[in-house]
């Protein structure tokens, strides 16, 4: 660590102070001439700007952190550390291009820099240059095989540009060399479910949602796994589920003897069951409810929720498609209390 940096950069001499203030040092002079600043910085005695840097873009700071590490550039245009730290806080802030610029300067200058090969496979993925993308972030790989964060870009790549078999070997490879990694479980159940192994997909997603059940990451998964289920319910027919119809005339039956809040809270519970996923594959009677008493299959409880949705909400989409069973249910209930 150096124990007196200059800087020079075109800005607000207020607005430099003031990040300056946020590291552990002091500034020893500042000229400024028409926005052209020039500052001679010492950090105090054991301190590391670039720790307190780190933990001001991972608070999500990025202009202040930005803002800083341009300034320790201008001291050392070339240091690999403030180019592969700005480049990828660049690219997260949209600055496509100049992170490509910076990052692709890092990998010129240190080709073994794999992270830096990396990012820079990320910048350009991001900015829809993902052919020239994919060859970093393989370079990557072929240089680091046990690279979690090359495998699982990678495979992100190659999923943007559609070569789902290609994306499933290294998303799964991440998930192996990190098995709580949700990010790597998430990519992985989508290659699978893009390329048509529903099963395994789901598994995944399983795999996702067991992890950390109320991350965003989760919710994806759980989006996904209702799309599988969705999908692979009515198969090639576009004819009613007979089973679901008579989840529904079931559904209906029982809700016509209780009042819509009654019947509110019953769609509500579901829901709130549904957000952690429900097996429709599954003919097993495996759930309950507290707002009603038995025990209920997967399927049943989306065809009782699709009901009771219809009942006190009916523009809501629940999402999953009961609409056809639904429809025939309705005749079925008809005819019987003729």
């Amino acid at each position: 660590m150096k124990n007196e940096y200059h800087f020079h950069i075109n800005g607000n001499p207020e607005k430099i102070r003031e990040v300056l203030n946020l590291l552990d040092g002091t500034i020893q002079t500042l000229t400024s001439k028409d926005g052209d600043i020039q500052i001679t910085w010492k950090p105090s005695a054991n301190a590391n700007p670039f720790e307190k840097i780190t933990k001001i873009l991972q608070a999500g700071n990025l202009d202040d952190g930005i803002l800083l590490l341009d300034l320790f550039l201008s001291d050392n245009p070339t240091d690999e550390d403030v180019l592969f730290n700005l480049g990828m806080a660049v690219s997260d802030s949209g600055e496509l291009t100049r992170a490509i610029d910076l990052l692709s300067q890092l990998v010129k200058q240190a080709p073994a820099h794999t992270n830096g090969r990396i990012a820079l496979g990320v910048a350009l993925v991001r900015s829809q240059k993902t052919e020239a993308g994919l060859k970093e972030l393989e370079i990557a790989v072929s240089q680091e095989p046990d690279n979690l964060w090359a495998r699982r870009n990678l495979g992100g790549g190659l999923m943007q540009a559609e070569r789902f078999s290609e994306a499933i070997e290294h998303l799964r490879r991440a998930t192996e060399l990190d098995s709580t990694d949700q990010a790597a479980w998430v990519g992985y159940g989508q290659a699978l479910q893009f390329n048509g192994d529903i099963t395994q997909a789901d598994k995944a997603f399983i795999t996702a949602i067991e992890l950390d059940e109320f991350s965003e990451l989760a919710e994806r998964a759980r989006v996904a796994r209702t799309q599988l289920a969705e999908k692979t319910f009515h198969g090639a027919s576009d004819m009613p589920r007979m089973d679901a119809v008579m989840y529904c005339v079931s559904a209906l039956e029982k809700f016509e003897k209780l009042s819509l809040e009654q019947v509110r809270q019953i769609g509500f519970e579901i829901a709130l069951l549904a957000t952690r996923g429900l097996d429709t594959n599954n003919p097993a009677a495996k759930y309950t409810l507290k707002n009603m008493g038995g025990n209920f299959s997967g399927l049943q409880l989306v065809c009782y929720e699709f009901v009771a949705f219809k009942q006190f909400a009916p523009e809501q989409n629940i999402g999953f498609d009961l609409s056809a069973e639904y429809e025939a249910a309705l005749k079925l209930f008809g005819k019987n209390n003729k």
